[in-house]
C-alpha cells in the first residue's frame, strides 16, 4: 500500500512539473488581448513619455488587409489611444486604463519617434523596447517631423485599410523613389554599435497642404503653390493622397539627430552608401534647347571606395558607373547623335559627382557624422579591433579631401529613338 501511495504521489508531482514546464500557467487568451500595430514614441512636457498607439479592432478588418479601404475604415479599424508617463512601461500601463484588453506589442509593424525625442537622444527609449519579449528587432523605425499624434491623426491612405499593409507600402514606396531610406531597428541599433558609423531614419510628415482640401477639392491642386517644387519632408507640391509621406531622412550623431535631408539628398546619400541601386533622375538638356530630360539610372558595377588614413590628410576617393535608360525629353534633340549623346553622359556624370561630393562636405564639415559608412573600406589598415575602434574617425571628417567620380553610359533611348 505504502508502495502505491508513493508512486500516485510521484505521478502527481511530475504531472504538475509538466504543466508548469508548459506555460500554460501564464497563458494569455487570444480575446483578452489589444494588439497595437503602430507604436509612437514622444516627449511630453516636465520630462515625461508620451506614447501612441494605433490599436486593431479584428472585427473591422476582417477581409480588408488586401482591398481598398480609404480613411473611413482605416481609423475606425485601428483607432489611435495615447497615454503619458514617466517613462515608456508607466505610459502604456495608463494606456491599458482606458482599453478594455491588456496592450500585447507582438504584432507590431513599426514604431515612430517624434523628433524632439530623437534629437534628445533614442537610446534610453530602445533599451526599453528591446526587453519586451514581445518587441521584434525587425520593426521598421520612422522618425516623425512633427508631433507622433499628429500623423497617427493625420493618416489617411487610399487604398489600404491595414495599417500593417500601410507600413509596408511605405518601405516599398521609398525604395521606388528612393526619397528615404527603408531601415529596421536592429540596423539602427548595428550602426549604434558600430565604430565611427552614423545612423539615419526614415521621415514621416503631414504635408499641410494636402491635409487641409476638403472631399470635394481633394486632388484638384486647388491648395497647390505655383512654381515651387520642393523635396523636403512634409514640403512636396502635391494634391490628393495620403496627407501622410516618407520623405526624407534623420542623420544622427550616436543615438542623437542632428540634421535631416531632403528626399533629394536622401537619394545621394542612398546611391553613396549602397542601398539604392536604380532611380530615376531628371536634368536639364545639355543640348542648349528649353526643357528636361529623365533618365532611369542604375548600377553597371559595384562603387569603388578607397579611404586612405596613413597620409598627413585622410582621403576618400569614389569612382561608381551607372548605366542609363532615357525615359522622357521635352526638347526635339536626338540623342542617336554621337555628340549629343556623349553631352548628355558627361552632364549626368557631372551633375552626380558635384552633388555627391556637397552632401558629402556638408555632412563632414557642418554636422561631423558619416551616415555613409566610407569608414568600413578602411578597417584593413588597423591590426586590432581595439585599434580601430580607438581611431576618433568624426573628428578627422571636416579634414578628409573627398573625390567623387561618376561615370555615366546611355544604354537605350526607349522605344522611340529620334523625334519626329
Amino acid at each position: 500500500m505504502l508502495s502505491r501511495i508513493t508512486f500516485g504521489g510521484y505521478i502527481l508531482s511530475l504531472g504538475l512539473s509538466f504543466s508548469l514546464l508548459s506555460g500554460c500557467y501564464d497563458r494569455a487568451e487570444l480575446e483578452e488581448q489589444a494588439f497595437a500595430v503602430t507604436l509612437g514614441v514622444d516627449r511630453a512636457s516636465g520630462h515625461k513619455v508620451q506614447v501612441t498607439a494605433r490599436v486593431a479592432v479584428p472585427s473591422k478588418l476582417s477581409g480588408s488587409s488586401g482591398g481598398a479601404g480609404g480613411s473611413g475604415n482605416f481609423q475606425s479599424g485601428t483607432p489611435v489611444t495615447t497615454a503619458m508617463g514617466r517613462n515608456l512601461n508607466e505610459a502604456i500601463l495608463m494606456m491599458n486604463a482606458g482599453i478594455e484588453r491588456t496592450i500585447n506589442l507582438s504584432h507590431l509593424s513599426a514604431v515612430i519617434f517624434g523628433k524632439s525625442m530623437a534629437k534628445e537622444g533614442l537610446l534610453p527609449q530602445l533599451r526599453t523596447l528591446v526587453r519586451y519579449r514581445e518587441f521584434r528587432r525587425t520593426l521598421y523605425a520612422f522618425v516623425a517631423d512633427s508631433s507622433v499624434t499628429d500623423i497617427f491623426l493625420g493618416d489617411r491612405p487610399v487604398l489600404e485599410s491595414s495599417a500593417t499593409r500601410l507600413v509596408e507600402d511605405l518601405h516599398d514606396s521609398s525604395r521606388r523613389t528612393g526619397y528615404a531610406p527603408s531601415v529596421q531597428v536592429h540596423e539602427f541599433i548595428g550602426a549604434l554599435e558600430t565604430p565611427n558609423e552614423d545612423p539615419v531614419l526614415p521621415i514621416l510628415s503631414e504635408n499641410r497642404q494636402v491635409a487641409k482640401e476638403s472631399k470635394k477639392t481633394a486632388g484638384s491642386g486647388k491648395h497647390m503653390q505655383k512654381d515651387r517644387l520642393s523635396t523636403d519632408a512634409g514640403k512636396i507640391n502635391r494634391a490628393g493622397g495620403n496627407p501622410v509621406e516618407c520623405v526624407g531622412a534623420a542623420i544622427f550623431r550616436g543615438d542623437r539627430m542632428v540634421c535631416a535631408l531632403s528626399g533629394e539628398e536622401t537619394r545621394l546619400l542612398q546611391f553613396l552608401s549602397g542601398t539604392l541601386r536604380r532611380s530615376t533622375y531628371t536634368i536639364a538638356s545639355p543640348t542648349g534647347q528649353k526643357g528636361y530630360l529623365s533618365l532611369n539610372i542604375r548600377d553597371a558595377e559595384p562603387m569603388s571606395v578607397k579611404v586612405n588614413l596613413s597620409a598627413g590628410r585622410p582621403s576618400l576617393r569614389i569612382n561608381q558607373v551607372f548605366e542609363a535608360e532615357l525615359l522622357g525629353d521635352q526638347t526635339d534633340a536626338s540623342f542617336v547623335d554621337a555628340h549629343n549623346r556623349k553631352l548628355l553622359e558627361t552632364r549626368v556624370a557631372r551633375s552626380l559627382s558635384l552633388s555627391e561630393t556637397a552632401l558629402i562636405r556638408k555632412l563632414y564639415n557642418k554636422y561631423r557624422v558619416d551616415p555613409f559608412r566610407f569608414f568600413r573600406y578602411a578597417r584593413g589598415q588597423f591590426s586590432t579591433y581595439d585599434e580601430m575602434a580607438r581611431y576618433d574617425w568624426h573628428r578627422q571628417l571636416p579634414h578628409v579631401a573627398v573625390q567623387v567620380t561618376a561615370n555615366v553610359t546611355l544604354r537605350r533611348l526607349g522605344t522611340q529613338l529620334d523625334p519626329q
